[in-house]
Formats: C-alpha cells, structure tokens, sequence
C-alpha cells in the first residue's frame, strides 16, 4: 500500500519538488538537531553551561519562552507586576508584565550549534555575545535576580529612589549589574521604569529599567 502512495506521489511530483521535499527533510532535522544541543537535558550534564541572553520581539517574551521549554530548552523570562491602570475611569489591578522588554533568559551548553538552535525560534532575533562568544551570566548572578523578581523588588509601585533626566546612574542588580548609563526619560514619574540604552548587540538598545535596579554614581 505504502509503495502505491509512494508511486502516486512520484508520478505527479516533479525531480525538482522532490529535492526540495528532501532539502526541507534535511533543513528540519538540522534544526532539531541544534535545538537538542541547547536543551537542559544537556546542559545539567555538562560542567561548561551557563546563562546566556536572546534578544526577541518586544511583545512576545513569553510566547518564546513557552516554545523553548516545550522544546526541552531551560527559558526563563524575569516577571513583576506592572502599574494599576484606569480606563473609562475604572481601575484595572497591576498585572503581570516581565521585568525587561525584549529579553529571553536561557540555560544552555552556549555551543556554536546550540546557540544556532536558539536563533531557531520565531521571534528569537538575536543572542547577546562577547566578541566570537555568547556572553554569560552567572548562575549566581540570575539566581539572585530571580529572587529579587519574586518579592515584588521590581514592581511597577514599589518605592525607588529620585532621579532626573540626563543622570548617570549605575545598575545594582540583573544580567547588566555594574552598567553606568545615561537616563533618557521615564515611563512614568516617581515610579515604574527609567529609560536608557545598553551598548550590546552592536548598538546602544534601549530598555525600560526598573528605578529600583538603579543607584546614583
């Protein structure tokens, strides 16, 4: 039966649409492939891994997070709860929103194959590297961070410190701990986000950044 359906197929496919079929065949399974080696399966077997970044479109950190960990790779995206909102003089709850715009946090053997695994995923636009290398984090380093997000450190109302616009301020805690950078303006006055840039990627790229991450220099 199946050798039927394979001549049927043979018969109205073209040698050309058949090397396409098989050049896709070939392209999917590289891709799984490479998907494999980012896994966390992999990564807690070998002492080499560590915490790398993905840049990917604002709006959809979470839509990529859930496509990772359904393919076996150790995602993350850091949450918080944003600002309480009015509409049609209503007030809407703070709901949960993630800490930065455009960020993927991922656990992974940061190999040449792996790190083309990640660049894989729809949406997934780039990894944060360090010359020829992906640029790491330190266990340590996203451990407290993630601490910190689960207390509500960097809820949209929590206090923070005062700062103005065109001040130099350092990052106290994150994956960027120990930047000093420029305020641009502020997501909303007194509290919520400052806005700055952050050399990586090969350009400054502006992010939201919580007052509570921040410290005057």
């Amino acid at each position: 039966m199946m050798q039927h359906k394979f001549e049927d197929i043979s018969q109205h496919v073209s040698l050309r649409g058949l090397l396409k079929l098989d050049r896709i065949a070939a392209e999917a399974a590289q891709v799984a492939r490479e998907r494999e080696s980012a896994g966390k399966k992999l990564a807690d077997a070998v002492s080499d891994s560590g915490w790398v970044i993905a840049q990917v479109a604002f709006g959809h950190e979470q839509t990529v997070e859930k496509d990772m960990l359904d393919a076996g790779i150790g995602a993350w995206v850091p949450m918080r709860m944003g600002p309480e909102r009015k509409r049609h003089r209503k007030r809407i709850p703070p709901s949960p929103t993630t800490v930065f715009n455009g960020l993927v946090f991922i656990y992974c053997c940061p190999t040449g194959e792996a790190l083309r695994g990640i660049r894989s995923f729809i949406h997934v636009k780039n990894v944060i590297m360090n010359g020829e290398a992906a640029a790491r984090i330190s266990t340590e380093t996203v451990n407290n961070f993630r601490d910190l997000a689960a207390r509500g450190e960097y809820d949209w109302e929590r206090p923070a410190p005062t700062f103005i616009k065109d001040q130099k301020v350092r990052i106290t805690t994150g994956p960027f701990v120990g930047f000093e950078v420029v305020i641009e303006g502020f997501a909303s006055k007194g509290h919520g986000d400052a806005i700055v840039s952050i050399n990586i990627f090969g350009r400054p790229t502006p992010f939201n950044m919580p007052l509570a991450m921040l410290e005057k220099v």
